[in-house]
């Protein structure tokens, strides 16, 4: 019996950023690659919005124990289609290239300066396209109301389907 084994290559999902000291404030750039797939794509072209998630945590790093939060912010940024643009926008702003989003500058505040290198910088990104509740509305729509155990569930699992993470870590530099 032969076994035949298919490797299905996917691109990772990864957020690259940079961050820098300014004065008492870590500024924060970051890019988001692999994120939007081709099929979330087509789904928000097809005229569903999607609501990208940004947690930016800054970490004072300790030795020999856990780091200590001195930072921390999270932004909600709609993702769209322009017909009149016939762009992809993310927070209103046209994205060149879906495939590498860059994510609006972060600025957090430390409240103290001390050495850069003390700080690291933690970015998590959630994108949401469809919603279990936005799936119940539209199958409800279409084949009549059907609000069971089973079909919440199975909308569950399908929403759940279309939602994409990436995460990322950078220390803080020093400003050049």
């Amino acid at each position: 019996m032969a076994l035949l084994l298919v490797a299905f290559a996917s691109k990772a999902e990864e957020v690259a950023c940079q961050a820098v000291l300014a004065g008492t404030r870590a500024l924060i750039d970051a890019t988001v690659h692999g994120l939007l797939d081709r099929e979330l794509l087509r789904i928000v072209k097809l005229g569903v919005s999607g609501r990208l998630t940004v947690e930016a945590t800054v970490v004072r790093r300790q030795k020999l124990w856990f780091g200590r939060v001195v930072a921390a912010a999270t932004r909600e940024l709609p993702l769209t289609w322009s017909e009149e643009r016939g762009a992809f926008e993310l927070d209103g702003l046209a994205l060149p290239d879906p495939e590498h989003v860059s994510l609006p500058r972060i600025a957090l505040s430390l409240g103290e300066a001390d050495s850069p290198r003390a700080y690291e910088v933690e970015i998590v990104t959630r994108l949401v396209v469809v919603t279990p509740g936005s799936l119940g509305h539209v199958t409800g729509f279409l084949a009549g109301e059907s609000d069971s155990p089973l079909a919440r569930t199975l909308l569950g699992a399908i929403a759940n389907d279309l939602i994409r993470s990436a995460n990322g870590t950078c220390p803080v530099q020093p400003r050049r």
